[in-house]
């Protein structure tokens, strides 16, 4: 399931284009690093919500590591994925 999702992220990450709209709404100075944060945040909720739903309990230290772990396999390329996106209308 973990990959699964990464990989469908992954490619989501790289249909949708920069929003500049989103830095006033936001209030964020650094575009790249709030949207790296914001998908590397959900894919880390997405997994702890699972977790929680499949064993009716939150990730111990251990399982919480090996979740990060797991995201951080491809950081790299989320960031890559990031820096290659166009700007909304261009």
């Amino acid at each position: 399931m973990m990959k699964e999702t990464i990989e469908s992220e992954m490619e989501a990450i790289g249909k949708y284009p920069k929003d500049p709209a989103s830095k006033a709404f936001w209030e964020y100075d650094n575009q790249f690093d709030f949207e790296y944060g914001w998908h590397i945040g959900y894919l880390e909720a997405v997994f702890f919500t699972a977790y929680l739903q499949m064993r009716k309990k939150v990730p111990d230290r251990n399982d919480e590591l090996e979740i990060k772990k797991t995201i951080a396999l491809h950081s790299r390329e989320i960031k890559k994925l990031l820096s290659k996106r166009k700007t909304l209308g261009q």
